[in-house]
C-alpha cells in the first residue's frame, strides 16, 4: 500500500472513530432519558452496532501503524424541546455519517478499507430508517398494522425462516467451538456470523409477535461440520442462498416494515464471503493454542 493511501485511511478512520463515539453517547443518552421502553431498546441496539463500527475503524488504524483517536468525539446533541426532535437529531447524525462514509468510499483504493465502509454505510442507512419509524411512533400516528386474510400465511412463512435461522446459529456456533484452537481466526469469524444471525432471528421473531403469532423455536437437525475447508465452502454456498431467499421474500411481502427488515438481512449476508482467506495463510493452519499461549484476535464487525 502506498504511504499516501495509508495515511489517508488512518486520517479518515480516526475521524470516523470520533463520529461513532459521538453517536454512541448521543443514542445511549436518549435511550436513558426518553422514558419509552420500546424506543429505549431500539436505541441501545443501534448504539451497540455503532460500537462495532468504531472497533472496525480502530482495528484498521492500528493495522496500518496508526493510533486510534479513541479520546476524540464529534459534536453530541443530548437535548431538544421534545422527544420527537431528539430522534430527529439522531436521524440527522446518520445522514452525516452516510454522506461522509460514501465520500471516503469513493476516495479510497484499499479494498479492505472500502469493505469496512460498505458495511458501515449499510448499517447507517438502516439506522436512519429506524429513526424515521420511531418518529412516526412518537407522533402516535403509527398503529399496529392491520393484516388481511394472508396474515396467517405470512406468519407461517416467517416461522419457517425462524427455524432455519435457529439451525444456522447452532451450526456456526458448533463450527466456531470446534475450530477454536485449530484455526482461531476462522473460529472468530464464524462466531460473529452466528451473532449476526441471532439478531436476524430477533427481528423476525418480533414481527411474528406483532402480527399476533407465536415465534417458532422448533429445533431442526443441524449439520456438524468440522473440516475447515468444507465449512468455508458450505458457508459461502449458504450465504448466496440466504441472500437470494431474503431478497425474494422482501419482493413478495407487501408490508413495508417487514419488507425493509428482510432487505436488510439480505444485505448483511454478503459480509462473510471471504472466509477462505483464513485457509490460505500458513500461520493459521494446524496451529495449536495451549493454555499458556492463547492470544486475542481481532474480529470483523457485525
Amino acid at each position: 500500500m502506498e504511504d499516501l493511501e495509508r495515511k489517508k485511511i488512518i486520517n479518515y478512520f480516526n475521524y470516523n472513530i470520533s463520529l461513532e463515539h459521538s453517536a454512541i453517547v448521543q443514542y445511549l443518552f436518549h435511550a436513558y432519558t426518553l422514558g419509552e421502553c420500546e424506543i429505549e431498546g431500539e436505541l441501545e441496539e443501534i448504539a451497540r452496532e455503532e460500537m462495532k463500527h468504531l472497533r472496525a475503524f480502530a482495528h484498521k488504524v492500528v493495522q496500518l501503524g496508526g493510533k486510534p483517536s479513541i479520546d476524540k468525539r464529534a459534536s453530541v446533541f443530548l437535548h431538544a424541546p421534545t422527544p420527537l426532535e431528539l430522534i430527529k437529531l439522531d436521524e440527522e447524525a446518520e445522514e452525516l455519517a452516510i454522506k461522509e462514509y460514501k465520500n471516503q468510499y469513493k476516495d479510497l483504493k484499499d479494498e479492505t478499507a472500502k469493505k469496512i465502509l460498505e458495511r458501515a454505510i449499510d448499517d447507517e442507512t438502516s439506522h436512519k430508517e429506524i429513526f424515521k419509524h420511531l418518529q412516526t411512533k412518537l407522533k402516535e400516528k403509527n398503529t399496529k398494522a392491520i393484516f388481511d386474510e394472508n396474515k396467517q400465511k405470512i406468519i407461517s412463512i416467517l416461522n419457517t425462516v425462524l427455524q432455519d435461522q435457529y439451525a444456522k446459529i447452532l451450526e456456526h456456533l458448533y463450527q466456531s467451538f470446534i475450530l477454536k484452537f485449530k484455526n482461531p481466526h476462522l473460529s472468530d469469524e464464524l462466531e460473529q456470523k452466528a451473532i449476526d444471525q441471532m439478531k436476524h432471528f430477533g427481528w423476525l421473531a418480533e414481527e411474528v409477535s406483532h402480527m399476533g403469532g407465536e415465534p417458532s423455536f422448533d429445533l431442526k437437525p443441524i449439520k456438524k461440520l468440522e473440516d475447515p475447508k468444507q465449512i468455508v465452502e458450505e458457508t459461502k454456498k449458504e450465504e448466496k442462498e440466504q441472500k437470494e431467499k431474503f431478497s425474494k421474500l422482501a419482493r413478495e411481502i407487501e408490508d413495508k416494515n417487514l419488507q425493509w427488515i428482510l432487505e436488510r438481512i439480505a444485505k448483511r449476508e454478503i459480509h462473510y464471503t471471504e472466509l477462505e482467506e483464513f485457509l490460505s495463510k500458513d500461520k493459521h493452519k494446524n496451529r495449536r493454542y495451549g493454555k499458556n499461549n492463547l492470544c486475542t484476535h481481532s474480529r470483523k464487525p457485525i
